[in-house]
């Protein structure tokens, strides 16, 4: 069994607490007992806070009702996966990205172009299929496509990437989306440093204390 290490920056984005997120599909327990709307203020509150931007009227009490939609939402459209949001700016709209890892089916690179949509089924365009490699994963996907929503018939931005972990022969996936194609690609870069960013750990890993960490 595995886990993610997800060192993400935390001035640019926030997580959706994982008790309805993986806790939606596994047993999951931690000591923090707010209710999503108790979360969505308080998170809201604090992130206004430490901006230096103005929130004016009402800037906090929508910031709150923003993140509530996004508990509300977007811990359905894949359920067990972890839910970043990126929000670079309290007044920013939250751009949702979703990381997961599960067991590997194949060693073939086959296997990351499926998982990635790389090859094109239903897009209106040839996708942009790059290779990714970060020093934790290794060799793997990134894939940029455009397709449209069957039900709102609107165009929708997505980017997907995807690695197979030889060592715990499991695939670790990053999926972001969104209508407005500007927001995919100017969190292009800190969608990359969040990749670059996750460590696949085994589920005995101890992690260093700050004494060890500062003796290395």
């Amino acid at each position: 069994m595995s886990w993610l290490d997800i060192a993400y920056d935390v001035d640019i984005w926030l997580e959706i607490p994982p008790r309805w997120t993986i806790g939606a599909v596994e047993p999951w327990e931690d000591d923090d007992t707010r209710t999503p709307q108790e979360w969505a203020t308080e998170t809201a509150e604090l992130w206004w806070d430490e901006s230096d931007e103005d929130p004016g009227d009402g800037g906090v009490e929508l910031l709150a009702d923003t993140l509530m939609a996004c508990v509300e939402r977007y811990p359905k459209m894949f359920p067990g996966f972890e839910v970043l949001l990126h929000l670079p700016s309290p007044s920013s709209l939250p751009l949702p990205v979703f990381v997961s890892h599960f067991p590997s089916e194949s060693e073939k690179d086959c296997e990351l172009r499926r998982v990635t949509l790389a090859d094109g089924e239903g897009a209106i365009e040839k996708p942009i299929v790059e290779e990714f490699a970060t020093d934790s994963l290794g060799k793997g996907l990134r894939v940029l496509r455009y397709s449209v929503d069957d039900e709102s018939n609107t165009v929708i931005s997505s980017l997907r990437y995807a690695w197979r972990s030889e060592e715990h022969g499991e695939y670790v996936v990053i999926i972001t989306g969104s209508p407005a194609p500007t927001s995919v690609l100017q969190a292009l870069d800190a969608v990359d440093d969040l990749a670059h960013s996750i460590v696949l750990r085994h589920n005995d890993y101890v992690p260093p204390t700050p004494d060890e960490d500062s003796a290395a």
